[in-house]
């Protein structure tokens, strides 16, 4: 007579079946992914441009893009409607009180925007400092320059190096 052993069995089949759903959830995600996404997304080459949306802050309020890189400050200047780029070290002599394009600029914008509170309703600028990473520096120089204006708000955004944020075209009545 033979005897019968009985081993305990353990049945791999509740794990089975999570293995291959979660291969199957997981799989899906990633051939969706590969369909959404365009094929040049990650491309750093193409520079890239960005529309901000302002969440939260009233509608009266517009932007002016400073953009602070390593050797360099670029900005739209309101008044003369044109663009303007200054050296680092044309940045440095303003800051001794050579020539103070920027300075003079900052101010009038401050002194434009205490006579629009005033009026309350219409635009008012708000300067955003746009921080490359290699212009941390510039920008702790801007910042000595803005500092020095009483009652000027302004914003800071990191940027990555291969961003590029268009002017949005402002037409100043004034």
């Amino acid at each position: 007579m033979k005897h019968v052993t009985h081993v305990p069995r353990v049945t791999l089949f509740p794990f089975l079946s999570v293995l291959l759903s979660t291969m199957g959830v997981l799989a899906f995600l990633s051939i969706s992914f590969l369909l959404v996404i365009p094929e040049n997304a990650d491309d750093p080459a193409k520079p890239r441009n960005f529309q901000f949306e302002w969440v939260g802050a009233p509608g009266y309020v517009s932007p002016i893009f400073i953009r602070c890189f390593k050797d360099r400050v670029e900005y739209f200047n309101l008044f003369e409607n044109r663009d303007h780029t200054i050296s680092l070290d044309q940045l440095l002599d303003q800051l001794e009180g050579e020539k103070p394009d920027l300075l003079s600029y900052l101010v009038q914008l401050s002194s434009l925007n205490k006579s629009i509170k005033k009026q309350f309703g219409n635009t008012e600028y708000y300067p955003l400092i746009l921080v490359y990473p290699d212009g941390v520096l510039t920008t702790e120089l801007l910042l000595v320059v803005i500092d020095q204006i009483e009652g000027l708000n302004y914003g800071l955004e990191p940027m990555l190096p291969h961003w590029n944020v268009p002017y949005q075209e402002l037409e100043f009545q004034g």
